[in-house]
């Protein structure tokens, strides 16, 4: 009877699906271990997702590496702010017409935003303000971030923090934009903003699950298809992304990576690019 139980037993776990977690990548060589977490910048609050596997490789790690560093996220939110901000004597209602700007000031009013709160801020960061207050709206807390969660233990612990871009180079991305991508930003958004609650449970859901086709549906689909977006804010910084990783294989020690979650998903993420260096990339979780 006894191994009739076990028997049993292990038939059952056999056919158990593994237990979903959110995608963890590692590579390593005789004197380097770099582990590789796509996170989400925003989740629901009281959202759980460190699991063991990704606590061990974030405390075995000696020095964090994120897309800003702690001090380079302080510096962030005041060049964005200016970078948004259109030249005097412009408005958005002149560079996006009537009915786009009719729309971001229905959507203001529904928000409890004055009306023309984004007038004379570019389309892009009018998208992007407008997204992040829906958000927080629905109980999805700005300060919930993993990357936050993860700088915030790497200074607890003193653990060093890495840096993988600045401020300015992630804000001149948005400065850069040409006006029809700093258009479709926002037209984006107004026509995401009906569904932002549904999108965004299933993109949390996605992450949690560690479902990387559905997150890259999600996170790379019909915008990044759209004048040349793709390239220009992830699929270009994912390659130079690749080639600073593998110059950090160079460097003896143990690094968890941290960077948004579409970077490493779809045919032109991080960890194809990583291949592309001949490195071996496994993903572990």
């Amino acid at each position: 009877m006894r191994y009739l139980v076990i028997l049993v037993t292990l038939l059952f776990c056999a056919v158990l699906p593994a237990s979903a977690a959110p995608a963890l990548w590692r590579m390593a060589d005789d004197d380097t271990e770099i582990h590789i977490f796509g996170t989400l910048h925003m989740l629901e609050k009281g959202t759980t997702w460190a699991n063991a596997s990704i606590t061990n490789a974030f405390g075995g790690a000696d020095a964090l590496v994120v897309e800003l560093d702690d001090r380079e996220l302080e510096r962030a939110g005041p060049l964005f702010m200016e970078a948004g901000k259109l030249p005097l004597g412009m408005s958005m209602r002149q560079i996006v017409g009537n009915g786009i700007y009719n729309d971001v000031q229905r959507l203001a009013r529904q928000l409890d935003l004055q009306e023309d709160a984004f007038l004379n801020v570019r389309p892009w960061f009018a998208g992007m303000s407008l997204t992040v207050v829906s958000l927080t709206k629905m109980g999805y807390d700005p300060a919930s971030g993993v990357d936050q969660a993860l700088i915030g233990e790497a200074l607890r612990l003193r653990k060093p923090i890495l840096g993988i871009e600045t401020a300015a180079q992630q804000v001149e991305l948005f400065a850069s934009l040409s006006p029809a991508q700093d258009k479709a930003m926002l037209v984006d958004a107004l026509r995401q903003s009906s569904n932002i609650k549904a999108y965004m449970t299933e993109l949390q859901s996605a992450w949690l699950d560690g479902d990387e086709t559905t997150l890259d549906k999600l996170l790379n689909g019909e915008l990044m298809d759209m004048n040349g977006l793709g390239d220009h804010l992830l699929y270009d910084r994912n390659q130079n992304w690749a080639i600073q990783l593998s110059h950090l294989m160079n460097k003896p020690g143990r690094f968890f990576v941290a960077v948004g979650t579409a970077h490493v998903v779809g045919e032109k993420s991080l960890i194809v690019f990583l291949t592309r260096q001949s490195l071996s990339v496994e993903r572990v979780q």
